[in-house]
């Protein structure tokens, strides 16, 4: 009886294993016939393409913006995709109401990836943003970064100089950034959790 108990519970764990959802062990490109359209992103041949950047979504009065992934077909670089962001929204995204934190006249001296991480160096551009247009541009930046390859960390620098950067809820770091810290600024198409019972 214990024998058969062993033997029955085995074949549960095996069939339930196969059941399970893994988890990919690289990013891979999902088929355009299983995604689904989850935002209603402005389209066109300018907005075509596998890179992609984020811009701002167009919100109510009492809403926080939020970031929006848009396509971008000429990014085949690290180099090109920040190009592509500091060049902001095309005439259609413009039209839908897509904007961008990023200030007119930042510069990317270089853009260096080691492993993981993605060192930026910038002119001082930022220098000129209020704090929540700096904590806004740090996330699009940042978000954007990490649509590159295996990029997880943004080095950011000012003329060569490491310096410190506000998180999203303005604690300044100088360790390297990643879009965790800057949590509720992506869009999502995830329903808001109930509310705790009282």
């Amino acid at each position: 009886m214990m024998g058969r108990m062993l033997v029955l519970c085995a074949a549960i764990a095996l069939v339930g294993g196969a059941c399970s959802v893994r988890e990919d062990a690289r990013p891979r490109v999902i088929p355009a016939e299983q995604r689904d359209d989850v935002n209603e992103i402005a389209t066109g041949e300018e907005a075509e393409g596998a890179s992609r950047i984020y811009l701002f979504s167009p919100v109510g009065t009492d809403e926080q913006i939020r970031l929006r992934s848009v396509p971008r077909n000429e990014a085949v670089s690290p180099t090109d995709l920040l190009a592509s962001l500091l060049r902001g929204a095309n005439e259609a995204e413009a039209s839908a109401g897509l904007s961008t934190a990023i200030p007119a006249d930042l510069e990317i001296r270089s853009a260096r990836t080691v492993g993981t991480r993605l060192t930026i160096d910038i002119n001082d551009a930022f220098n000129e943003l209020s704090d929540d247009g700096l904590r806004q541009a740090l996330a699009q930046l940042v978000a954007t970064a990490g649509e590159i390859g295996q990029v997880q960390q943004v080095r950011l620098r000012v003329d060569g100089q490491n310096q410190g950067w506000p998180t999203g809820d303005g604690v300044v770091t100088d360790r390297p950034l990643s879009i965790y810290d800057y949590p509720g600024f992506l869009e999502t198409s995830q329903p808001d959790f109930p509310s705790l019972p009282s």
